[in-house]
């Protein structure tokens, strides 16, 4: 599966878990960025009964410009717009569910949900921030001159492996030590 493949749909909703993380606001960002620089309508949103509350996630929201919305599930039905859920899997239980005919998943977590033609989950990566900045490489899309989208994948990455003690495969290690971050912004990240 290539990220190209899902340039036909205008209409984008890029869904992260409910109660969202840095791994998954880091993987819907990259998402985000993709999408939009091909023109696309794209939307990053996630859902769920709480509201993101966490202060360093809410700081990652600002400092990184990342534009997440909180969304009601009645709020939305996609009929020909395109879902894709990052470091969830559609139907799964910790992500709710909002009605969509073309569904994409990417996710790193134990395969729960097997229905879906459109899948991608590599449950051996430390983070799914490393899928998406794979694919990301695949499309020769470049984050080397986006220092926000580089400090998202790097903290989720970060965070997701319990800062890096968790690091097995050698993806992981390629990105995390590729990447181009911003140094005041993990620190002040990790010391929230």
């Amino acid at each position: 599966m290539k990220l190209s493949d899902f340039l036909s749909y205008e209409d984008i909703y890029i869904q992260c878990h409910d109660n969202p993380d840095a791994g998954t606001l880091a993987s819907g960002f990259a998402l985000y960025e993709y999408y939009t620089s091909y023109g696309k309508n794209v939307h990053l949103i996630y859902s769920g009964r709480f509201q993101i509350q966490k202060s360093n996630l809410k700081i990652m929201i600002e400092k990184l410009s990342i534009p997440i919305i909180y969304v009601s599930p009645t709020e939305l039905t996609l009929d020909e717009e395109l879902l894709i859920t990052v470091d969830c899997q559609y139907g799964a239980g910790n992500v709710t569910h909002i009605f969509a005919k073309n569904i994409v998943i990417i996710d790193h977590h134990q395969v729960e949900i097997e229905n879906i033609e459109h899948s991608l989950i590599m449950s051996n990566f430390g983070s799914c921030s490393t899928i998406i900045w794979q694919l990301l490489c695949d499309e020769d899309f470049s984050i080397d001159d986006k220092p926000e989208l580089s400090t998202a994948l790097y903290y989720g990455l970060f965070t997701d492996t319990q800062q890096f003690t968790e690091i097995y495969n050698p993806a992981d290690k390629d990105m995390r030590d590729s990447l181009k971050y911003t140094h005041s912004t993990i620190s002040l990240l990790r010391n929230s």
